[in-house]
């Protein structure tokens, strides 16, 4: 009988031991599609997004991967990758280390944030952007900012941006940004917000002083489990309107 005690409770320690050494880990990949949507003509499948994110204990990875489709040939053909790592506070996401690189033929770019207590604190871009007729980013606005990957993970958060009422500002290593949500149109089938992209800096002096607004929506549907779900959202790259949406 003292046998049989002392294997139950060896078994209840190796057990409790195993659940204390045990991370809790997630996995989850995503795919995405992007559109053009040129002035007079329909939407073209442009690029593919591939994004996974891993989570063990409150430590993140979120990597992506963009490549073009091939169908068109106009559109930027470069292939890009990279991740953000971070950790959940609370479930806020709160960014470690950003790194983008770009690749097209012979050419290469390389783009590296750390942060430091969710503020950029170091910034590494090889070769550099040519800076001289934009408008200039300051320290402070980089270090107030996030990336763009950071930013793409929020907004297809619905916990994130429920009640549509937060500005995200972004830093991609050129341009400084602003993403406005705003008004938020409910119902049984879908949740949205407007998404207004205003310049800070980083642009042409006349594209700042213009100050045109670009204004769409970012949309969500209830999925099969009644809850909301990142649907798409429309975002502008030189003059061109991209739609993302989930596969």
């Amino acid at each position: 009988m003292k046998h049989s005690n002392y294997n139950i409770s060896l078994i209840s320690l190796t057990i409790v031991l195993f659940l204390t050494l045990t991370k809790f880990s997630l996995s989850k990949q995503e795919n995405y599609s992007v559109f053009a949507k040129l002035p007079l003509l329909c939407e073209m499948e442009v690029q593919y997004i591939k994004t996974d994110f891993t989570s063990i204990d409150d430590k993140i990875k979120y990597s992506y991967h963009v490549s073009p489709t091939k169908i068109v040939d106009f559109f930027d053909n470069k292939i890009s990758s990279g991740f953000i790592l971070g950790k959940l506070e609370k479930n806020n996401l709160v960014t470690e280390e950003y790194f983008f690189k770009s690749e097209k033929e012979d050419f290469k770019r390389e783009i590296q944030f750390i942060y430091s207590d969710g503020l950029i604190e170091e910034v590494n871009i090889e070769p550099n952007y040519d800076t001289s007729k934009i408008t200039n980013v300051s320290d402070i606005m980089i270090q107030e900012s996030i990336d763009p990957v950071s930013m793409f993970y929020l907004i297809t958060d619905f916990e994130f941006i429920k009640n549509c009422n937060k500005t995200i500002k972004v830093y991609d290593g050129k341009r400084r940004y602003d993403l406005i949500l705003s008004k938020p149109i409910v119902n049984d089938l879908s949740y949205s917000c407007t998404l207004t992209h205003q310049k800070i800096a980083g642009y042409k002096p006349e594209k700042i002083a213009e100050n045109k607004l670009y204004v769409s929506d970012l949309i969500f549907l209830v999925n099969d489990k009644k809850s909301y779900e990142f649907n798409e959202v429309s975002l502008r790259n030189n003059n061109t309107d991209l739609i993302i949406r989930k596969n």
